[in-house]
């Protein structure tokens, strides 16, 4: 179920089919592994505990851990892959330097919550679109907030790429071009996520060790009756 709704929703946001692919196989193998860890973490232990609470709690926070370590696998790859698309998007497109004149800015609720705030207006005579959440220090709360905070004549520094489509073609301009900025958000995004599970696995694995003191300190303690 969990992956026919994750297809589903990746191929409306047009992701590359080999991407879905990847992102299925992770699935089945994070569902496989937690229901693995999930019998060996509940499983009631074959041998007298000398700390029952400890035990609960280690045992509950080794699921909890589990859960996380799974859960950094599939959404940092899709950070990553969004990140490796929009650099190649940007590497050898070109830029020009323009001003983009606001006709209206939009404030349109998304479906599954949030809100895609962009904007209308003209580059160079010609009608174009743009996203305007790199150029908002905030986001608005109403669409009278928005009109204020960028109002109709508003203009607005942007890098405009000829060759792309839709709102790709504008950029709020900034001192790193976009091109450069996106080759380090997937570096940002590996470095990151590869952290996160090293950071995971040792906490998990900790865990896991001071649970087996449980085991020991009983054993010891039978021993000596």
């Amino acid at each position: 179920m969990q992956i026919a709704i994750s297809t589903a929703f990746m191929l409306a946001l047009g992701f590359p089919r080999i991407m879905i692919a990847i992102f299925g196989g992770l699935i089945l193998l994070a569902a496989a592994f937690s229901g693995r860890t999930k019998a060996r973490t509940f499983t009631p232990p074959p041998k007298p505990v000398s700390h029952p609470i400890r035990f609960r709690i280690l045992s509950i926070g080794i699921g909890l851990g589990s859960i996380v370590l799974l859960s950094i696998l599939p959404f940092g790859f899709v950070i990553f892959m969004n990140s490796w698309s929009r650099w190649h998007r940007y590497e050898d497109a070109s830029y020009h330097h323009r001003d983009f004149q606001v006709t209206r800015a939009y404030d349109q609720a998304r479906r599954k919550g949030g809100a895609d705030v962009y904007a209308s207006g003209t580059v160079d005579g010609d009608r174009e679109w743009m996203n305007l959440r790199p150029y908002l220090q905030h986001g608005p709360t109403s669409q009278a907030e928005l009109d204020s905070l960028v109002p109709v004549g508003t203009s607005i520094s942007v890098y405009f790429f000829p060759s792309l489509k839709g709102r790709s073609r504008v950029q709020v301009f900034s001192d790193v071009p976009p091109a450069e900025a996106s080759r380090r958000d997937p570096m940002d995004a590996r470095n990151y996520g590869l952290g996160g599970l090293a950071l995971s696995a040792g906490i998990i694995f900790g865990m896991i060790r001071l649970r087996r003191v449980c085991f020991e300190k009983a054993d010891e303690a039978f021993a000596a009756n």
